[in-house]
């Protein structure tokens, strides 16, 4: 059994079928993959800006205040 979606156009509740169940599945899955690549992207910064702190170290409040 597949998925049921429904959207609103022109004030009526619609299902999706066919093409354009299938574009939104994709658009969907599309969407969820580049949540994940920004949030591994968000995970890698946070891991190097660790590792240059550490490397110098400051704390992330030091080096606030160096920069201010």
């Amino acid at each position: 059994m597949s998925e049921q979606i429904f959207v609103h156009r022109d004030g009526q509740r619609i299902e999706l079928t066919g093409v354009e169940l299938e574009a939104f599945l994709a658009d969907r899955v599309q969407m969820q993959e580049e949540d994940i690549a920004r949030q591994v992207e968000l995970d890698t910064k946070a891991v190097q800006k660790s590792a240059i702190l550490e490397r110098l170290g400051l704390t992330e409040e030091e080096l606030k205040v160096v920069l201010s």
